[in-house]
């Protein structure tokens, strides 16, 4: 079946290298025409010659080692080969990559540069100001061999800042909701019958709840108010919205939230108040320790991505108990908006050598063909952000053995485009903002009105702030 997944991403590359447009094949140290503002002009492959492009990545662990040991090495050998390619991947660690790319950017150093960048989601408003990226938008306008709408729409929005998709999908995933089916049996619920709802949580929370003179033995569910649930909390209100204006960021620089005016967080945290009554939730949530709780039987419920599931299987199959798989609660039952995309894409780096953006075209659209994303997710667990992946065989034989895949692929597949993280500029400032104010209504220290009030208004600050600081320029 490998040889069969090699010889068609190899005829798309091929159909590339005889439809893009001609150009001259100069090198230079210095940026070309993204730099300067101007459309780069794609060129076609030279084949004649093998060029290095250098890929920064974050993927450490299983994933990292299935990128550099098995992908890239297979990409290199195959398209690579033939196309005059050789993928040299770097790996940076999550919390390092974004500040060493922006402080080569903020030097001009272009030699020490990658031409191709893995970056997070969050940061898509960031690389829209970047002028060594080469939009996916040009390149893909003068590539007729490149089909778009093969593409997650829901990713393609994500991608998007201002109406130009500067990068394509690298690997996404979403929020589910794991519950322990037997811990729902033995409390008298109906373990075919999860919650559906936030006020559907809190009914089944209290029957949950199991705690003696010592004290507390089984949660329903850890879980502390966080920007990464906000994400998908607030935005899958009605049929989408924002937590802040220019929608959620990816129209235009956020200015100020919208999250207080439009009700939605009010709405949240009233719906969420009724689980936190019932005193079956642990509010504590740092780093893993809602799957920790959540593997150890001392939390019967989680909110948390699709990319654990197998892990998540492993750990019930261990403990002797079995596990449940479905969509992320809404907050009431006339919401539709869905859930969030997450994860992150990859972008091209103009550094004044045609040859090298073209080719690091091929390597972009070879990854997100549906051979190459069906290749990744039996490997992470990722969803695949072609739709065709789930056409292939690979996948048909990995979802007959885990069908559990399907809910959050469907999930998001299901949702409204709308539906995106929030670009605000000060992230750290919001993620903070959100925790402590979360902590605080969680303890009762705030009222809902007043856990609002103090979001948008630190929240707002930290936008004036850096806003002052950093003009959008007209």
């Amino acid at each position: 079946m490998k040889k069969k997944i090699l010889a068609t991403v190899l005829a798309a590359a091929m159909a590339f290298s005889l439809t893009a447009c001609g150009g001259s094949k100069t090198s230079s140290t210095q940026a070309g025409a993204a730099k300067s503002g101007e459309p780069v002009t794609l060129e076609q492959v030279d084949k004649s010659q093998t060029t290095e492009l250098i890929f920064w990545h974050n993927r450490g662990g299983a994933a990292g080692e299935c990128l550099e040991k098995i992908m890239i090495p297979e990409f290199n050998d195959t398209v690579g080969k033939e196309m005059g390619i050789k993928i040299t991947p770097v790996y940076q660690s999550s919390s390092d990559l974004i500040s060493k790319l922006k402080a080569l950017i903020l030097a001009g150093d272009v030699e020490n540069m990658p031409d191709l960048v893995q970056v997070f989601a969050g940061d898509t408003e960031y690389m829209s100001t970047v002028s060594y990226v080469v939009p996916a938008a040009d390149l893909i306008a003068q590539d007729d061999s490149f089909n778009t709408d093969e593409l997650l729409p829901q990713l393609v929005n994500t991608y998007t800042y201002a109406g130009k998709l500067n990068s394509l999908p690298f690997h996404a995933s979403t929020m589910t909701m794991y519950y322990n089916k037997t811990a729902f049996e033995e409390a008298g619920l109906d373990p075919e019958a999860p919650p559906e709802t936030l006020a559907e949580v809190a009914e089944a929370a209290g029957k949950l709840l199991k705690k003696d003179s010592s004290g507390v033995k089984q949660y329903a569910i850890t879980m502390g108010i966080q920007n990464a649930y906000l994400n998908h909390f607030i935005a899958g209100q009605g049929e989408y919205s924002y937590i802040g204006d220019h929608e959620n960021g990816h129209a235009g620089r956020m200015t100020k939230v919208e999250f207080d005016t439009n009700g939605t967080m009010k709405k949240f945290l009233t719906e969420w108040k009724k689980v936190l009554d019932t005193g079956a939730v642990q509010t504590v949530d740092e780093g893993t320790q809602a799957r920790d709780e959540f593997m150890a039987g001392t939390s019967a419920m989680m909110f948390s991505s699709n990319s654990v599931l197998e892990s998540m299987e492993n750990v019930a199959e261990e403990k002797g108990f079995e596990l449940g798989v479905v969509p992320l609660p809404k907050v009431t039952a006339e919401d539709s908006g869905g859930v969030c995309p997450g994860g992150s894409s990859i972008y091209v780096f103009d550094r004044g050598d045609g040859q090298k953006i073209a080719k690091s075209w091929v390597f972009m659209k070879t990854w997100v063909s549906a051979e190459y994303q069906s290749e990744w997710v039996l490997a992470t667990g990722c969803i695949p952000v072609n739709q065709k992946a789930m056409d292939t065989e690979g996948m048909k034989e990995y979802i007959e053995k885990r069908p559990e895949f399907n809910v959050a692929y469907n999930a998001l597949i299901q949702s409204d485009p709308h539906i995106q993280e929030h670009l605000a500029p000060t992230q750290q400032a919001f993620t903070t903002i959100f925790k402590e104010n979360g902590e605080k209504f969680a303890a009762g220290e705030l009222s809902v009105d007043e856990c609002v009030a103090a979001m948008a208004e630190a929240c707002n600050a930290a936008l004036d702030e850096y806003n002052r600081a950093n003009p959008i320029e007209q």
